[in-house]
């Protein structure tokens, strides 16, 4: 019991920062107020990673031994992401990332609010930048994290997801404009994508690949790689491999995968990661050829369709 209440402690404070997540205008007062509860969230996620498994959980009646488990009865401790879903917060927390990221892209709106804001505060830009800086990593934290249960992504509202994915890789071509700091959604949305991928079976796969196709996010997410591979951190690049992995061995992608490839260097450009991305994880990991032998075997197939 004495080993329990740590735990019991944090679930208490996770559940009172996820109560206080509401949708504000960037730069308000409440808002500001919001950003200190997604960071006391963000650390308890930090400190849940580091505490050793609970084995005990294997023992639990009707539990499948051979997965890893679900949200609720798993090894690892994510109360604060359980705490996110059981809340039913996880939607509004994308909501609010999508429309952030909206107003971050539109630099007249961003300037005007951040006038006023310097005003209303007494604050330096600079200080308000940073407030923008922690909004932006810890809720793309608890979003990356939640997305990689499948039981997360049962409960979301996955068009808005891709459309989300979409937007932020089509803003980064169109700016072309290097991603620069890892925690921040232009690197972050990879690894969404690779959580939507892998999982894709599990929802509504044909509605998910229709409109991933509609939105080109393929193409868009191997092009965002392949333009800034060298400043992306390892765990992405095994996520990425992963994702993209397990779309290829999708039934129903096998089927129709050249209708997601619309441009001329499309399969070439896909072809690339063959040398940058499969190939450096191979020669440090070779017992990884196992995992991803369906992207293998896929470079295979577009070669002989060209």
């Amino acid at each position: 019991m004495e080993s329990e209440r740590p735990l019991k402690v944090c679930a208490e404070a996770g559940r009172k920062c996820v109560r206080n997540i509401h949708q504000y205008p960037v730069l308000s007062a409440e808002w500001i107020a919001l950003v200190d509860s997604l960071k006391q969230l963000s650390r308890l996620v930090q400190l849940e990673g580091r505490m050793p498994a609970n084995p005990k959980v294997l023992e639990t009646r009707g539990r499948d031994r051979e997965s890893e488990g679900t949200l609720w009865d798993q090894e690892a401790h994510e109360n604060a992401i359980r705490i996110l879903v059981e809340e039913a917060k996880v939607n509004l927390c994308l909501r609010m990332m999508y429309d952030f990221k909206k107003w971050q892209y539109n630099s007249a709106e961003k300037q005007a609010v951040m006038e006023e804001a310097m005003k209303a505060y007494e604050s330096t830009e600079m200080q308000l930048e940073q407030k923008c800086v922690q909004f932006e990593d810890c809720l793309g934290t608890l979003l990356r994290k939640a997305f990689m249960h499948v039981e997360t992504l049962q409960l979301m509202d996955i068009p808005l997801l891709i459309e989300h994915c979409a937007f932020i890789l089509q803003a980064c071509f169109n700016l072309a404009e290097s991603p620069g700091d890892a925690r921040l959604q232009e690197t972050v949305v990879l690894y969404y994508f690779s959580s939507l991928m892998k999982h894709a079976e599990a929802l509504n796969n044909s509605e998910l690949l229709a409109r991933s196709r509609e939105l080109q996010l393929v193409e868009l997410a191997v092009g965002h790689y392949l333009r800034f591979a060298d400043q992306f951190p390892d765990e992405l690049k095994h996520s990425l491999a992963d994702g993209l992995s397990a779309m290829a061995d999708n039934e129903d992608f096998k089927t129709e995968w050249e209708s997601f490839f619309f441009s001329p260097d499309a399969k070439l450009n896909f072809l690339q990661l063959e040398e940058r991305l499969t190939a450096p994880i191979l020669e440090e990991k070779p017992e990884k050829r196992r995992e991803i032998r369906p992207l293998l075997d896929f470079y295979n197939t577009i070669k002989r369709s060209m």
